[in-house]
């Protein structure tokens, strides 16, 4: 994060070169359960998992990078707290 701030330009205007990198990365370090596995099918199951915990719906469309459809009040959970919501869901 420090070396890198702003984030990476080149995935801010198209999501398809991250999910490619993502998913290249993923298939040949050999941690996809399968073929059909890909990185959309893993952001569907951390949603589905934050949800069945309980997590509150702003610090869900945080964590996923969502917009948040509404006015944006306040700095959002501090990053210690977003840590000890997601450790019950983590494996």
């Amino acid at each position: 994060m420090r070396a890198f701030p702003d984030g990476f330009s080149r995935y801010r205007e198209s999501s398809a070169t991250l999910s490619a990198t993502v998913n290249t990365y993923l298939r040949d370090a050999g941690l996809l359960e399968s073929e059909r596995h890909s990185l959309y099918s893993l952001r569907h199951a951390f949603e589905d998992r934050m949800l069945a915990a309980g997590i509150d719906e702003r610090i869900r469309r945080d964590v996923m990078g969502h917009a948040l459809g509404r006015e944006r009040y306040g700095e959002g959970g501090r990053l210690a707290t977003i840590a000890e919501l997601l450790e019950p869901i983590a494996f």
